[in-house]
């Protein structure tokens, strides 16, 4: 599981390049939005690319100023309070009742689901979907901790709204992206970033992703769900003694002045990190940058837990 630190990126960089006046970064694969929170209060500029559909509203919605902000009247014409009961029966995410939702939040998220489709303007309609996230998310951890829910589902709604309008506050101006693997093109910046995933590694800790993502879908089959997600990835995994993502590494690095590669590590020595993936990327991008610097911080040491950043300029 990748622990993404973007303040030690950020100080790592500065410490060994000077970054441009004008500095941009370019994320060739993200896909939690919760990573850019620290560098959306920096004057950078981001490129991301979200493979992943269900987490690219997210980010669109959150990080790219562009997008207008949904008045106040707008949602509320699509937060209606449900007086009338639905017929648990007949609500299409019924497999989920007393797994992730009560009854009373399912028949929301059908109503919510269905309102959605009912919102042209593609902007608004991923701020409303993004809200529906926060309040997913919110649910599900009560309901698997069994804390209680304070506020009703329409309460919790608005609230995320107005937590939203606080957070678009941001100095960063970003620019998101859908790309596949295949299609993404490098960019023109002062730095690229790629979060390395390996095989058969868990890169997402929890069931909201899955959830969401089915919801969006209309089904409620989580192995679906965690399927479609893992298609958009696999590509991008890094398989040790395997060369196919470098030549994608060096297309990526074309047009940037310095790159890093962050990971996380468990239960593998130093050196086999040094020997089978420090060594091999250093050898691959020799002809692109002069220097390279490993970087890395123990987590737990005990269990050859540790943080990467190894980086080129």
């Amino acid at each position: 599981m990748l622990r993404f630190q973007a303040s030690w990126l950020m100080e790592t960089i500065m410490d060994n390049i000077t970054e441009s006046s004008d500095p941009n970064w370019h994320f060739p694969c993200l896909w939690k939005f919760t990573a850019l929170e620290w560098l959306s209060h920096l004057n950078n500029k981001f490129i991301i690319n979200v493979p992943i559909h269900s987490q690219a509203i997210i980010f669109k919605s959150w990080f790219y100023n562009q997008n207008p902000f949904p008045d106040s009247e707008v949602m509320r014409a699509f937060n209606q309070v449900l007086n009338t009961s639905i017929d648990i029966n007949s609500n299409p995410f019924k497999d989920w009742l007393d797994i992730y939702f009560s009854k009373q939040q399912l028949a929301y998220l059908q109503y919510w689901r269905e309102a959605s489709g009912d919102i042209r303007d593609i902007a608004l309609k991923e701020s409303f979907l993004s809200i529906v996230y926060q309040v997913m998310n919110y649910w599900i951890i009560n309901n698997k901790y069994g804390f209680e829910n304070a506020l009703t589902p329409d309460q919790i709604f608005s609230f995320y709204y107005k937590k939203y309008a606080e957070f678009r506050e941001h100095n960063a101006k970003f620019s998101i992206t859908e790309f596949d693997y295949d299609t993404i093109l490098p960019e023109n910046c002062s730095h690229v970033v790629f979060n390395l995933v390996f095989k058969d590694e868990d890169f997402i800790d929890d069931d909201s992703f899955f959830v969401y993502n089915a919801w969006l879908g209309g089904y409620t089959d989580l192995k679906e769900s965690k399927k479609t997600i893992i298609e958009k990835i696999k590509p991008y995994y890094f398989e040790f003694g395997n060369t196919k993502n470098f030549s994608f590494y060096k297309r990526m690095t074309e047009k940037a002045n310095s790159a890093s590669f962050c990971w996380s590590g468990t239960g593998i020595s130093l050196n086999l990190y040094k020997r089978f993936l420090v060594k091999p990327l250093q050898d691959v991008l020799d002809g692109t940058y002069k220097h390279s610097k490993l970087v890395y911080k123990p987590i737990n040491p005990t269990k050859k837990q540790y943080d990467f950043i190894l980086l080129f300029y």
